[in-house]
């Protein structure tokens, strides 16, 4: 119970990574708002949070949008009084031959997986510093520390996302807000499956290369949301934790 009794908002919480952040926070003992544009797949993820003992409820919300954002973090505020973990888990993908990448793809990359990450920082924010202290999780890539062709937009979007969290985490110490990322590799979501399935994701050889010999799954993420959410990373802020096997660390073929 490393969370007990604490209030954390993830958005993108339908699935995936942000759907086992918001579960594991449960478990743990945390008052949990789940939100994303799905509102039907939050609120079955609830559901299952309350039917194990937990408390979570479920709001609509566009990253895109601040005043979407903002919405919910005072909904949040509103139902639990406080708001002490903040994960900025949405984003979406984009891969496209850079010179053909419309202006419209590059903007809708652009404003979910960077702008939406400074909308939520800064709404949570806005609470944490009137409740003197918070945590701030902003779920990034390892694709933020390396160049990868035809994923320009989302190269660029988490690379600007883990040093937003740096330059935040300096600027809002003074508050005890703590600001901290993590960067996950090749994780098994529903989505990577699908691509896997298809043949379109190259897993023997994202195995090859990577030193511990397999695709991550979403519970290899979990353990490190927790314990930057925990009071064991008390005098942790402005780190990106890479989670993704040794794959950036290795340098052979």
């Amino acid at each position: 119970m490393k969370l007990k009794d604490r209030v954390a908002l993830i958005t993108g919480a339908s699935k995936g990574i942000g759907r086992g952040i918001a579960v594991r926070y449960a478990k743990e003992g945390a008052n949990v708002v789940v939100a994303s544009r799905s509102l039907d797949l939050l609120s079955a993820v609830a559901d299952e949070i309350k039917r194990d003992g937990g408390h979570a409820l479920a709001y609509e919300v566009d990253v895109r949008s601040h005043e979407s954002i903002q919405m919910v973090v005072d909904q949040t505020v509103n139902a639990f009084g406080r708001l002490d973990i903040m994960v900025n888990n949405a984003g979406i993908s984009m891969a496209h031959p850079s010179v053909d990448l419309s202006p419209e793809d590059w903007t809708r990359a652009v404003e979910t997986d960077l702008f939406g990450v400074f909308y939520g920082c800064q709404s949570a924010a806005r609470q944490m510093m009137k409740q003197a202290g918070g945590c701030i999780i902003n779920i990034t890539s390892m694709y933020g520390r390396v160049a990868v062709p035809m994923r320009a937009a989302y190269c660029v979007s988490k690379a600007g996302a883990n040093m937003l969290t740096k330059v935040l985490a300096s600027e809002w110490a003074s508050w005890k807000i703590r600001v901290n990322a993590i960067a996950p590799g090749y994780i098994r979501t529903d989505l990577v499956q699908g691509v896997i399935d298809k043949g379109m994701l190259p897993v023997g050889a994202i195995e090859k290369r990577t030193p511990l010999g397999r695709i991550g799954e979403v519970e290899d993420v979990l353990g490190a949301a927790v314990y930057l959410a925990s009071d064991e990373a008390a005098f942790v802020t402005g780190s990106v934790l890479t989670v993704d096997g040794g794959w950036t660390s290795y340098g052979y073929l």
